[in-house]
């Protein structure tokens, strides 16, 4: 790798560590700042899904259309936005009542979405760019990474700087390092055309060729899920570690570290394996198993109340989520993008682009329900209850992927007889083929001789 693939894939990187520092960042202090202004626990959850709901309808069109501006000028705008957008919500803290406090964080959040919309996708076209397509798995693991690493160390960074200037330190820091980034980025940043492309590359393609490739639509599924996991508790870990066991915010925000040590660690490892031929869809089943059975002792559920009280077991169970969540997300992302080629689409800067935004929507959808749901359940039937609902779905979903894993197991062994009893009634037509010539030149031969 060039010097100049390493400077691009470092800024590259830094912009998606930022990036999932902002849609994370609040975690830990928003929820206990919005009850002071009179906002319930259900809006603050609200707030905070926000962000993926407008992911969703973004992340599409940037998707789509960024072929058209380039990549590297939609991680441009996105950093800016994103920046600028978290500078505005530091202030936040100066507005009075309920009502406008709740609208004003709803609004700002949309900026900051949209931001995130136009850089992640973009980014990880850039990042497939800087190297060779077998080490792909590689480069994009290592961007999604910093990504993983900045959602779920945002937490702990934003309950640091918030014990230590309130509230809009968090949010000033965030916004300042992402405009600086994004003026580095203008200077040194190189964007390259596609290295792997060919007269495929004015092909046009829809999100209806995207989403009907086989495997696409199953893989979201799953990713869905997964995604709902970590932000089930987004905003109630806060109130629910406060009342068991009396942490700051600080201290939930080290908590939260527990899931992005063991999912940053675990990427980069998973994507030299994925290099080396891992399935992902197994590991797409792999992950939600895991993160199903950390659910069962994060509260812990009900029915095992019995080792309660133990704040490790709960560190424990956020970690194996981490764990989980690194096989699910790069496990999807790769068997979209595996499942794309496969389906004969073109291997181009767009087409990349598109499947790294359906994967972003999927993640940010299930975002959204689980920081929506997760609010809802700690409201109506307790934290602990509520990781049962959604340990037990989970645990659903992996089950139901099984099973098509399988029945495409099973698909692909009874191709692989029938092309091999193929193959045998070609040989056996070409032998007899040779047999019947050579006893009509044996046949020929004799006629001539007797003739003679």
């Amino acid at each position: 790798m060039r010097t100049r693939n390493i400077i691009n894939l470092t800024l590259i990187s830094g912009c998606l560590l930022m990036a999932g520092v902002s849609l994370s960042l609040l975690s830990p202090f928003y929820p206990s700042e919005a009850l002071s202004k009179g906002v319930s626990v259900s809006q603050s959850g609200l707030v905070m899904g926000m962000a993926f709901i407008a992911t969703i309808v973004f992340t599409p069109f940037c998707g789509k259309y960024i072929h058209t501006m380039g990549a590297r000028r939609f991680l441009l705008v996105g950093a800016c936005f994103c920046g600028v957008g978290n500078l505005i919500f530091g202030f936040l803290n100066k507005v009075n009542g309920s009502t406008p406090f709740f609208w004003s964080s709803l609004l700002i959040r949309i900026v900051v979405a949209a931001g995130e919309s136009a850089m992640t996708p973009a980014a990880y076209a850039l990042a497939a760019q800087q190297v060779h397509r077998k080490h792909q798995g590689k480069a994009i693991s290592l961007a999604e990474s910093f990504f993983g690493a900045g959602t779920i160390f945002g937490p702990s960074l934003g309950g640091f700087l918030y014990e230590m200037g309130g509230f809009q330190t968090p949010f000033l820091v965030a916004g300042l390092t992402l405009l600086s980034l994004s003026g580095i980025c203008v200077l040194l940043l190189e964007d390259k055309t596609d290295l792997y492309s060919d007269l495929d590359n004015n092909q046009t393609v829809s999100w209806k060729q995207v989403l009907l490739c086989p495997g696409v639509m199953i893989s979201c599924f799953g990713l869905i899920f997964a995604g709902s996991s970590w932000s089930w508790y987004a905003a109630t870990l806060e109130p629910f570690l406060e009342s068991k066991y009396s942490l700051s915010s600080s201290q939930t925000g080290l908590c939260f570290t527990a899931f992005g040590a063991a999912y940053t660690i675990f990427n980069p490892i998973l994507g030299y394996f994925s290099d080396k031929g891992m399935d992902g869809l197994l590991a797409l089943i792999v992950g939600n198993t895991i993160i199903a059975l950390a659910f069962v002792f994060l509260g812990p559920i009900p029915q095992l109340s019995m080792f309660s009280g133990h704040l490790w077991l709960t560190v424990v169970s956020i970690g194996a989520q981490g764990l989980g969540s690194a096989f699910a997300y790069l496990g999807s992302l790769l068997y979209m993008m595996k499942s794309a080629r496969d389906a004969g689409l073109p291997d181009t800067e767009q087409v990349n682009s598109m499947v790294s935004s359906l994967w972003v929507v999927s993640d940010c959808f299930g975002g959204y329900i689980g920081s929506t749901l997760g609010s809802v359940a700690y409201d109506n039937i307790g934290f602990e209850a509520g990781t049962l609902v959604e340990g037990g779905v989970l645990a659903l979903v992996a089950f139901i992927i099984s099973i098509f894993y399988f029945v495409r197991l099973s698909s692909c062994s009874n191709g692989g007889k029938d092309q091999d009893l193929e193959s045998s009634l070609d040989e056996s037509k070409e032998e007899t083929q040779i047999k019947q010539s050579e006893n009509t030149n044996l046949i020929n031969k004799e006629f001539k001789y007797y003739g003679s």
